[in-house]
């Protein structure tokens, strides 16, 4: 799935696209899905398309309770013993955020 502004009224004219979890498209998580830009920044939307938290963390959680935890930095690293077949995010510097891309302090 592209998002773009043909389809939904909501997004820029910038493509955004779905971000891909275990194979395919992103889960749908409290009612919010994370989105990635052409830099590979994460974002979020809506359900229905509608973009609410522009592209703009390194990496992003999927959205329980309300809240989703993001990070502007770090690097994808591999879970030991995995064979490169799992990863995981690592960084120092996490923050959690509402569903209006609001940071919860």
């Amino acid at each position: 799935m592209i998002c773009t502004e043909n389809q939904y009224p909501n997004i820029s004219q910038t493509e955004y696209r779905p971000f891909q979890y275990d194979n395919g498209d992103d889960y749908i998580s409290d009612g919010r899905f994370r989105i990635v830009d052409k830099e590979g920044k994460i974002g979020y939307a809506t359900e229905g398309g509608a973009v609410i938290i522009t592209p703009r963390y390194a990496f992003g959680y999927p959205f329980s309770n309300g809240k989703a935890k993001v990070t502007d930095e770090g690097h994808l690293a591999e879970v030991e013993g995995s064979n490169g077949e799992y990863h995981y995010w690592e960084s120092n510097n996490w923050c959690w955020i509402d569903k209006m891309g609001n940071i919860i302090r």
